[in-house]
């Protein structure tokens, strides 16, 4: 009885400083993971031959087969630095990825593309560093390559352009877009600026002078455009935090718009 008791004493010793520490480290405050810093991710890098090649009016379209692998990719042919066909190799990082999207120039649905600027065809065997492009400027350097309209166009004041019949003006298209996203939504408002034929859609920017800065410039995207300067009422279908890939982000955007005045 006596080796029992002796045998239980010694297991709730060797226990106390187990439970103990457990019972600290219960206790402590737990730790912030540290925030991570805040710039362009580490791409893959990728070499790459060219299976097959259609040029459109603005882009190249290049499937692409890496370790047995195939991809369709599409560019502006300047980014390659040269002309490429199929058997040559091309070097890329990068991209912003596109599915189920409709090719107008090729009259061709992709179920799966890139549209890079990171390219260039390599003659060498092995990669090399490519010209860096920040993680967020993608769909900026496809603006640079477009057809831009850009004029001297007064914003308009406040009061100056009405509200379309059944439509919402760009302070209330902001206010209320949790309510209206994914809903279709009329705007009439000043066309400030034309981006045309990116990733096959003009790009729009409006504004009614309505709304407080940033929330004063509303996008639309749209297969029919506009002259800047021109007062325009568009129909679509309101989107919220519309990610295009590579960090560019829309926090409301008009898809689809058409021109109904």
């Amino acid at each position: 009885m006596k080796t029992i008791t002796k045998i239980i004493l010694t297991l709730i010793l060797m226990l106390v400083p187990i439970l103990s520490a457990a019972e600290e480290k219960n206790n402590q405050p737990e730790q912030q993971a540290p925030e991570q810093a805040q710039g362009p991710e580490t791409e893959k890098q990728h070499m790459a031959t060219i299976v097959d090649s259609h040029h459109g009016e603005t882009y190249i379209y290049l499937e692409l087969e890496e370790s047995g692998k195939k991809t369709w990719i599409a560019t502006i042919p300047s980014f390659l630095g040269g002309e490429v066909k199929a058997g040559d190799r091309v070097q890329y990082s990068g991209g912003v990825e596109m599915t189920d999207f409709k090719s107008k120039e090729l009259d061709r649905t992709f179920d799966r593309i890139l549209f890079i600027t990171k390219i260039k065809k390599s003659e060498a065997s092995r990669l090399d560093d490519l010209e860096h492009v920040p993680a967020d400027n993608y769909h900026a350097q496809f603006v640079k390559q477009s057809q831009d309209q850009t004029g001297t166009v007064n914003t308009p004041a406040k009061g100056e352009i009405g509200k379309a019949d059944n439509g919402k003006n760009i302070e209330e298209v902001f206010a209320e877009a949790e309510k209206l996203n994914g809903t279709e939504v009329i705007v009439k408002a000043r066309v400030m600026k034309v981006s045309r034929n990116i990733l096959s859609k003009n790009w729009l920017t409006l504004q009614d002078g309505t709304g407080t800065a940033p929330d004063n410039k509303l996008t639309a995207t749209s297969q029919e455009t506009a002259s800047v300067g021109d007062t325009v009422t568009f129909k679509g279908i309101l989107k919220t935090d519309v990610a295009l890939g590579a960090g560019y982000f829309y926090k409301v955007i008009l898809e689809e718009a058409v021109i109904i005045k």
